[in-house]
């Protein structure tokens, strides 16, 4: 039998699906998704998951604990670096040129506005906050695909497959989040309960994840208008 969540994870959680409900993409790609819309989130993602590396590395550096570095390292920057032709950007990059993009638009994707703007605040939030902040703000974008917050990556799967017609091979990237994303929040968010002793530290946690998710909707607000101006331009 499995216990009921903590009151910690309770409010990550309702952070998470109150971001969530904000989102005009989650809506947008329900039924009006578009290729030059999906285009415009593969190059953008492009530029987030290689700066997702940095900022899970500033973590691993701020953190005086063995225990949570080697839960980064082992789950995140590992994952990313040691699967040859399997890492994250390489299956972003066979998703992106299942939609007819090139290698070379995805790797040298010019970010948004929206986009720097973003992941200079999750810099901020893993390099220059304590490390229990930073990992708050890293770990929450993964809870957007626990089942308590929406399961994200799993709805946009099942959007792509059947609006854009692409197969489950080529959609691989957002399956393995589905997935993988919900280990590492989950482990995360343990080593948060385990190791936050005062009410001031969990304060703390969670007003980073709170900023975080501020982040991510810029993100995702940046490229939901994006795609509507290039589809409009497109029909």
């Amino acid at each position: 039998m499995s216990s009921s969540p903590s009151s910690f994870a309770v409010v990550i959680d309702k952070i998470v699906a109150d971001c969530n409900d904000r989102l005009e993409w989650v809506r947008f790609s329900k039924e009006r998704l578009t290729k030059e819309a999906a285009r415009v989130l593969i190059e953008q993602w492009s530029s987030f998951t290689r700066h997702s590396r940095q900022c899970w590395a500033h973590v691993v550096g701020n953190c005086p604990h063995v225990e949570v570095r080697k839960f980064v390292v082992t789950e995140n920057l590992y994952e990313e670096e040691a699967q040859e032709g399997h890492s994250h950007f390489e299956i972003l990059v066979r998703m992106g040129m299942a939609l007819g993009l090139t290698r070379d638009q995805i790797v040298n994707a010019r970010p948004l506005p929206s986009t720097i703007v973003a992941m200079h605040a999750w810099e901020t939030l893993t390099k220059n906050r304590t490390w229990y902040e930073g990992l708050a703000a890293k770990s929450v974008l993964e809870r957007t695909n626990h089942l308590n917050c929406g399961n994200f990556s799993h709805h946009q799967a099942e959007h792509w497959m059947r609006q854009l017609g692409l197969t489950k091979d080529d959609t691989e990237f957002w399956w393995m989040h589905d997935s993988i994303d919900q280990i590492h929040g989950d482990g995360s968010l343990r080593l948060l309960e385990n190791y936050l002793t005062t009410d001031a530290e969990r304060s703390a946690a969670l007003r980073a994840a709170e900023e975080s998710m501020m982040a991510w909707q810029v993100y995702f607000d940046g490229f939901y208008y994006e795609g509507l101006r290039r589809s409009a331009a497109k029909g």
